[in-house]
């Protein structure tokens, strides 16, 4: 770890956990503030994988890429680069890259030229939260 720029790199089998988010990789860098608070941490791996099931919500949300991207804030989101695959259920999303904003709970897909990305909702599956 560098105090002085705030940056740790893990190598091996690196899992940083969050409350209940879970992101892992092969190689992992940590930045962080002054303070040494959790700014944002870049992953990469085969695959990197990103687990989150969000209070809210009644299945968890995995996802799987290449390289991964997570920020704590300006918007909470999460990066997925390089056969990206995000998923709850059922339902997923596949692209060269996925972009999710945790906070707003919004999702953007894209592919390179000549490619799709790839949507797959199924209504109906939805299940209520018990609270």
């Amino acid at each position: 770890m560098d105090a002085e720029s705030g940056i740790s790199v893990y190598t091996g089998d690196a899992i940083l956990t969050r409350g209940e988010m879970r992101i892992t990789g092969d190689v992992m860098e940590v930045y962080t503030d002054r303070d040494g608070a959790l700014e944002r941490v870049f992953v990469r791996g085969q695959p990197a994988t990103y687990y989150d099931h969000p209070v809210d919500q009644p299945r968890p949300v995995q996802g799987q890429a290449e390289t991964m991207e997570y920020f704590t804030s300006g918007p909470e989101r999460v990066i997925l680069r390089g056969a990206a695959h995000l998923w709850q259920g059922q339902d997923e999303i596949t692209g060269e890259s996925i972009h999710a904003d945790l906070e707003r709970q919004w999702v953007e897909a894209r592919s390179g030229e000549g490619r799709r990305a790839r949507t797959v909702i199924y209504p109906g599956q939805r299940e209520e939260s018990s609270q």
